[in-house]
């Protein structure tokens, strides 16, 4: 039976609930404490493999931990915190220390019985989730520094903006190259991205954010991807009330890039060109046919991916 340890992470330290022993440790958050984690786990459980650890992201505290994991070949989950809180409230554990936490991970992820997730495995791919964010980022304070030259008449300060925005420009050039340099010299990684990108529509930008967005993608059922990227419809009904089905939650960056590769299809991929307009003449909505094709065009992906070929018109979406 799997054991479900819970672990809380900080700056400096890691508090360790073990379920089988009903006891919490606290250990340091580096390399001697997480030999100590593994020595505690050997000692209590018969099998690493019997054990699953759960813990929260906390902005890269737990680096350290997912690589020792990793390296020992010991499964792990990530859990959001705030369906962790809103669990504790369920149950009425309004009290928040770092004991509490780890034991209210433990039973969170035993209750549920979470999966162990799909992780980047290699270097190249955490770098490339590096790389995406920073361009993410580096887009954001771009279109703010755009929507505050909208606004401003003092021409210092539009000056200002001009040259921060030049400067911003270069950084997203040097970024992009830095991404396409590591697609080219990981061949995992390229021959991923030269599959994702012969679906029409698939450029390399929404290729590599679902690498690093989705690194399960191909190996789970399409329901639960589609899930996981937001673009699941789901309905809202109660009584005698019918509401609409709506699309929420998800990855949203994925979610963004997956809007603009879906526009770009309806202009150069004509399977999904049809399907679109022959959602519009069913009368339905423009956005409702565009989350269909964001949906096929996953579907595209994901079917790739699972079959490790190159897209061509007969490929059926899940």
């Amino acid at each position: 039976m799997t054991s479900y340890i819970g672990i809380d992470v900080g700056k400096k330290s890691l508090h360790i609930y073990l379920p089988i022993a009903d006891k919490s440790i606290e250990i340091t958050n580096n390399q001697q404490g997480l030999a100590k984690l593994l020595s505690c786990c050997v000692e209590y459980y018969q099998h690493l493999s019997d054990i699953i650890i759960a813990f929260e992201p906390t902005g890269g505290y737990e680096r350290e931990l997912k690589e020792f994991l990793k390296l020992n070949k010991v499964n792990f989950v990530t859990v959001h915190p705030n369906k962790v809180r809103s669990y504790a409230k369920a149950k009425g554990w309004l009290a928040k220390t770092d004991l509490i936490d780890s034991k209210l991970l433990s039973e969170y992820a035993t209750v549920f019985s979470l999966l162990v997730k799909q992780d980047y495995n290699c270097k190249s791919q955490e770098d490339l989730h590096c790389f995406i964010q920073r361009r993410e980022q580096l887009i954001a304070f771009k279109n703010q520094e755009i929507t505050r030259l909208e606004n401003h008449y003092n021409k210092v300060v539009i000056k200002s903006i001009k040259s921060h925005i030049n400067q911003l420009d270069k950084q997203l050039i040097q970024v992009q190259k830095s991404i396409e340099e590591l697609c080219n010299n990981d061949l995992a990684i390229k021959d991923k991205v030269s599959k994702l990108t012969s679906i029409p529509g698939v450029g390399i930008v929404a290729a590599t954010t679902a690498i690093c967005e989705i690194p399960q993608l191909g190996n789970i059922e399409f329901s639960q991807l589609t899930a996981l990227v937001g673009i699941a419809p789901y309905a809202r009904e109660s009584g005698g009330y019918k509401g609409k089905r709506s699309i929420f939650a998800g990855r949203g960056n994925l979610r963004k890039v997956l809007y603009m590769a879906a526009v770009a299809s309806l202009r150069c991929n004509k399977k999904l060109k049809e399907f679109y307009d022959r959602l519009l003449a069913n009368h339905k909505p423009a956005k409702v046919a565009l989350v269909a094709v964001m949906r096929k065009l996953l579907g595209f992906m994901h079917a790739v991916v699972k079959n490790n070929s190159f897209w061509n018109n007969n490929y059926v979406t899940p």
